[in-house]
């Protein structure tokens, strides 16, 4: 039968024999001095006999000493490397190994170390270079989308704040992570807002809104302020995620229906009063000829004005929706706004008002839609005669720049004020600026209805103006040059 103690190599029978033997060397030579003294093998004087009795003792020592000094350093050395290796590899250095110079217990232990560092270093490739990347992807993604975000702790300081977040509140550092909230954004209402979210047990999302203005921007940005408590497997809280989304748009969409609608049922109710009122007057047997033709003239004009607040406003609708086709073929500007000038005298006749016309020679072949274009000038040459006192100037320009056709039509009516100048091109706005203006009687859609007309076709128009002395409008229309001018009437007129 065999004795795993006598076949095995171990820690275990390594420490028994060393303990052994420093325990036995002394007494056996202890006995092996008094055994050899008892039988006269050892002869001498008494001082020689002690003498040799502690050089044995001393000897016996020696070896003990020697044993354990050797056994204690083949015990300590790897377990100092093992305290050493374990250390580099709490620190992320997953590439040590550790001798195995034995195949005792230690030999085992320094394997099982070494597998365990293998297994480390593979989970590291595997799973923390893919944990690190899918932590920075998601900061990567929270930093840049276009809603705000800002997430705290449960003690109201700053774990990350995206750059949409930093540009409202004008934080421009990079130093804000771990910073109390409410050191970085003043907005009392969020404030509140947060630390109540932070005091609710439950997990509910609720939203507010508030105004910031950010630097730079000249409008107040309104912003909705969604939270929700972030908390753990045990319902702890760890965190507060808010997010900011910017409804500026939607706040000025919904204020503008409202006008919207206002201002529809006002231009159409004003008309239909007028036609409705007349033509019960018309129904009179009593009225003369004189006063029906008068009272007929009214209805005409208003229905006129009907019509063209009604055409103007689905056409304006028309462009818009991107349902409105757009039928581009060669066009003389010089021709179109000579054509639209003609057309139209009347109009600066009736008020004595002086119309002149400059154009270069050499004009610009563009594509256009004739008909739109016509009608975006007709509006910008009949609004200067409309809201211009009599015997006023209007001027009318082509003039030919690097890139762009530019029309200009000028005019030293009443002008139009700072004010009122943002809103000119929106939807039924008109100018109230004077008496003069205001009893002169408009739709309001003729300038949206222009602004659509050449943003359609790629370009802008502008607008200075001074209250009293005039106001002067800009159509640049982006060049596609198609062919001179002076071989270029046979191929418009075809």
């Amino acid at each position: 039968m065999k004795v795993p103690f006598f076949i095995r190599s171990s820690l275990f029978k390594k420490l028994f024999i060393v303990t052994l033997f420093a325990a036995f060397v002394p007494i056996g030579l202890s006995w092996f001095y008094f055994i050899y003294l008892a039988t006269g093998a050892i002869q001498g004087t008494q001082s020689e006999l002690i003498a040799f009795y502690y050089g044995l003792f001393a000897l016996a020592l020696l070896l003990a000493v020697f044993g354990s000094y050797s056994f204690s350093k083949h015990v300590s050395t790897p377990l100092t490397h093992f305290i050493q290796s374990a250390t580099e590899i709490a620190r992320g250095n997953f590439s040590l190994q550790v001798k195995v110079e034995s195949s005792d217990e230690i030999g085992k232990l320094a394997k099982i170390f070494n597998y365990m560092v293998l297994e480390l270093r593979r989970l590291d490739e595997m799973n923390l270079n893919k944990i690190i990347n899918e932590k920075n992807k998601t900061e990567t993604i929270l930093k840049n989308i276009a809603d705000g975000v800002i997430v705290t702790d449960p003690q109201n300081r700053i774990l990350l704040m995206n750059y949409v977040a930093e540009n409202w509140f004008d934080l421009g550092d990079n130093n804000i992570a771990n910073q109390p909230v409410q050191s970085r954004i003043a907005d009392p209402r969020l404030l509140e807002f947060i630390n109540d979210i932070s005091r609710k047990g439950e997990n509910a999302v609720e939203s507010i809104e508030i105004s910031v203005e950010p630097e730079g921007i000249p409008k107040p940005v309104v912003l909705q302020a969604r939270a929700a408590r972030i908390a753990n497997e045990k319902q702890e809280l760890i965190g507060i995620a808010t997010i900011l989304r910017d409804i500026t748009r939607e706040k000025e969409i919904d204020r503008m229906k409202t006008e919207l609608v206002s201002m529809v049922a006002h231009e159409l109710r004003s008309p239909l009063t007028c036609i409705s009122g007349f033509t019960e007057l018309l129904m009179d047997s009593s009225i003369t000829r004189k006063q029906s033709e008068e009272y007929a003239s009214i209805i005409l004009k208003e229905s006129s004005r009907l019509n063209d607040l009604i055409t103007k406003f689905l056409d304006i609708s028309k462009i818009e929706a991107g349902k409105s086709q757009i039928h581009k073929s060669p066009v003389d500007m010089r021709m179109l706004v000579e054509k639209v000038l003609d057309f139209n005298s009347q109009l600066a006749d009736m008020k004595n008002i002086d119309v002149t016309f400059e154009t270069p020679e050499d004009v610009t072949i563009l594509d256009l839609d004739r008909d739109m274009m016509e009608q975006a000038i007709l509006n910008l040459f009949s609004n200067a005669v409309k809201y211009g006192p009599e015997k006023a100037t209007v001027k009318v320009r082509l003039v030919e720049e690097e890139e762009n056709m530019v029309v200009e039509v000028e005019d030293t009516g009443y002008g139009i004020s700072e004010i009122a100048l943002p809103h000119i091109f929106e939807k039924f706005y008109r100018v109230t600026d004077n008496d003069e203006v205001r009893e002169t009687t408009g739709s309001g859609l003729g300038l949206p209805l222009v602004k659509e007309i050449v943003e359609i076709h790629g370009g802008r128009i502008e607008v200075t103006s001074v209250v009293g002395k005039g106001s002067k409008f800009r159509i640049c229309l982006p060049k596609q040059e198609l062919a001179s001018a002076e071989n270029s009437a046979e191929r418009v007129l075809s």
